[in-house]
């Protein structure tokens, strides 16, 4: 198992992860958590959910005659608002994995100029991610309309049956979303350096990707396999780091889960307070955790083949 590149890859990958972080350089770990902060590294759990728009003081006077007559303006400018945050919050963390790249290549010491130039790059991403959502949630309807919705309007009494049925259909999605998870880790991870290097779109980026995969899939499903492992170890870790620290601090733990968490005795903006806590401690545990991830992907990249030379060095742990 020695053999494969990926796991070669891991040695360098942590020698760069610590060079990075130690000895300790307040702006460079600065600029990493801005970053993180950007790819999504501070995300742990939703936003509490069990609160109604009463909750919110620009909109706790209204009732139920107003939501549905003149005030229902107010409600849609509330979540147009929110959208936009999202979509401008999903730029800027499609361009910030562009930027991830020149910072660790050390192109950039610093984020502006980085920011300015990978706009365009940013922009085509962030396109390719929102097609994917949009056809998983046309499917998601498309499942949900096409099985779960029929058996209920033939048996409507037979609540089993429409269960059954959306299980079924959750079952079938979640089958489509694995692979989309691949999609979108070989995206970040190759095809975001890919564009880089040749100055092209994504859609050739994925092109010249595939030609450099070809032959050698067993290295990229070890490759997978490990960040995958990887992922999955830190998320338990994180959690439970999480759990132990919400039940220290007086917080209900079933704030952590989604669906679970409750409202009682919290208002909307005190139950944000320790979605903060959860963030921040995220944020900075996770860092450098993506900053060997993102290292561990372009070493792996360039032992594959040497037209993606961003980090000279690693072809010391050539064979």
């Amino acid at each position: 198992m020695s053999e494969y590149l990926a796991v070669l890859a891991i040695v360098p990958a942590l020698r760069h992860t610590k060079q990075i972080f130690w000895p300790i350089k307040t702006g460079q770990i600065l600029r990493l958590l801005i970053i993180s902060f950007f790819i999504g590294a501070w995300i742990t759990s939703p936003i509490p959910q069990d609160y109604s728009y009463a909750d919110i003081p620009y909109l706790s006077a209204l009732n139920g005659t107003d939501v549905i007559t003149e005030e229902t303006g107010r409600i849609s400018m509330v979540m147009t608002g929110i959208l936009f945050i999202l979509l401008v919050y999903a730029l800027l963390s499609s361009i910030f994995q562009f930027i991830f790249v020149d910072y660790l290549s050390a192109e950039t010491l610093r984020i502006l100029p980085s920011l300015k130039m990978r706009i365009g790059m940013g922009l085509r991403l962030m396109t390719f991610y929102l097609s994917i959502i949009l056809i998983i949630g046309l499917c998601a309807a498309g499942a949900i309309i096409g099985i779960a919705m029929p058996v209920l309007i033939e048996n409507p009494d037979n609540q089993t049956m429409f269960f059954v049925a959306l299980i079924y259909t959750l079952t079938g999605l979640l089958i489509l979303i694995l692979p989309v998870w691949v999609l979108t880790i070989i995206t970040t991870d190759f095809v975001v350096p890919v564009m880089m290097v040749h100055l092209c779109g994504i859609i050739q980026g994925w092109t010249i990707l595939l030609r450099e995969f070809s032959g050698r899939w067993d290295e990229v499903g070890i490759y997978l396999l490990i960040k995958i492992s990887i992922d999955l170890i830190v998320g338990i870790i994180l959690g439970v780091m999480l759990v132990l620290v919400m039940h220290l601090l007086g917080f209900p733990v079933m704030l952590i889960i989604p669906g679970l968490s409750t409202s009682t005795g919290y208002s909307l903006f005190e139950a944000i307070i320790p979605f903060l806590i959860m963030a921040v401690i995220t944020l900075f545990v996770m860092t450098p955790v993506v900053t060997f991830l993102r290292y561990y992907a372009l070493i792996f990249l360039e032992l594959l083949s040497e037209t993606y030379t961003l980090l000279p060095e690693v072809y010391q742990c050539r064979r």
